[in-house]
């Protein structure tokens, strides 16, 4: 497992670095530095700073600037680069590695492997509940019952989000195309989910755990590997 020093590591927002799967190798910061302090973690190329520069806010500078630090750190290679397909998929130039990467107002994940995956991070809120037709069949809506309701929804949410990154290509509905089967909730574990699209029918496993930072609760879930 890779890590900063330990004197980098106190200087810095990250939360952890830990084993994802098998092979992969997921990240989470909280961003807490300025601009400046990022800019000192990595050298970044001229065009790396130009596009930069280019983002009118500065928390989408520190978003970029932390998920390409942290991507150095979980893959080893310092040449990578994080570039986009034309669905906006984020992949990994000059590697063999996979990437996903998520954010929530000042938490950032990222998590690699030697294939594809996915990873989403949401805030807890009770909107959630408002809105859980819209993404969740009746027979989802059935089995996840009344108990802990805004973080249960939320992680279907995130489930379905880590397979709709993971697949790539637009053209799913989280409703009909992405399934999950029912489980107990707690406040970390792991579900069991399926693709099912005419292109793709394949199922995963994802691991998921609630998340605290700056007095707020969030959700996350990613892929371990395909089922």
């Amino acid at each position: 497992m890779l890590f900063l020093d330990f004197y980098e590591f106190c200087k810095v927002g990250l939360s952890y670095i830990k084993e994802a799967g098998k092979k992969g190798k997921l990240g989470l910061w909280h961003i807490t530095e300025p601009v400046d302090e990022l800019l000192k973690m990595k050298t970044f190329s001229a065009k790396d700073l130009y596009q930069l520069n280019s983002f009118s806010y500065t928390h989408r500078k520190k978003e970029w600037l932390v998920a390409r630090i942290l991507t150095e750190q979980l893959s080893g290679e310092k040449n990578t680069r994080i570039v986009y397909d034309k669905h906006n998929k984020p992949f990994l130039k000059n590697s063999n590695n996979h990437i996903s990467l998520s954010h929530s107002h000042n938490l950032l994940a990222v998590i690699i492997d030697d294939k594809e995956t996915g990873i989403d991070i949401e805030l807890i809120k009770p909107n959630v509940l408002k809105i859980k037709e819209k993404f969740m069949s009746k027979k989802e809506l059935s089995e996840a019952g009344h108990a802990n309701t805004a973080e249960k929804f939320t992680l279907y949410w995130c489930v379905k989000e880590s397979l709709y990154k993971y697949y790539g290509k637009k053209k799913l509905t989280f409703k009909e195309n992405l399934l999950v089967e029912p489980f107990e909730y707690s406040e970390k574990g792991v579900v069991r989910t399926e693709i099912f699209h005419d292109s793709m029918k394949k199922k995963f496993e994802l691991n998921y755990e609630k998340i605290s930072a700056e007095g707020q609760e969030y959700m996350m879930a990613y892929i371990i590997k395909e089922v």
